[in-house]
């Protein structure tokens, strides 16, 4: 039974990440609330569903539904967990592969939506360090010396 899932991810430095992403039967979400810290044990429970739209949310409406843990069932079926990071609603249950297709590719267009932020906003510190370096060169707070 596999209870994780990887994925490489290519950095806009030519660079590639492994995400591991790790899940159990008994999840625990630690929370902190200022000083205090309190962990949440979230019990799931095992249902089929014949819902399509996977990374939608049943309690919040919300978009962000992700699996934790996935296994492909004899036939055409899987058994996924499914959390909510906008509530922590915890979902097991048995999709259908033509669900489960079109969840993968909801996760997959997350996924190039995420890497195309991360190559805007590591563009965009560049350049301000860019501009912040030729202006410290140009006001002479930089020296030979410096280096």
């Amino acid at each position: 039974m596999k209870s994780y899932q990887t994925k490489k991810i290519e950095l806009p430095g030519g660079k590639f990440i492994e995400v591991v992403v790790f899940g159990d039967q008994n999840i625990e979400a630690s929370s902190s609330n200022h000083d205090a810290q309190t962990t949440v044990t979230t019990e799931m429970t095992t249902e089929t569903r014949t819902e399509r739209d996977l990374h939608v949310c049943p309690d919040c409406s919300g978009e962000l539904v992700y699996p934790v843990r996935w296994d492909e069932r004899t036939g055409e079926s899987w058994e996924i967990t499914l959390r909510c990071p906008d509530c922590e609603w915890w979902h097991t249950g048995e999709f259908a592969d033509d669900a489960v297709d079109e969840f993968d590719e909801v996760l997959n267009d997350g996924t190039e939506q995420l890497l195309e932020s991360l190559r805007t906003f590591a563009r965009v510190n560049m350049e301000e360090d860019i501009e912040r370096f030729v202006k410290a060169l140009a006001t002479g707070l930089i020296e030979p010396m410096d280096f």
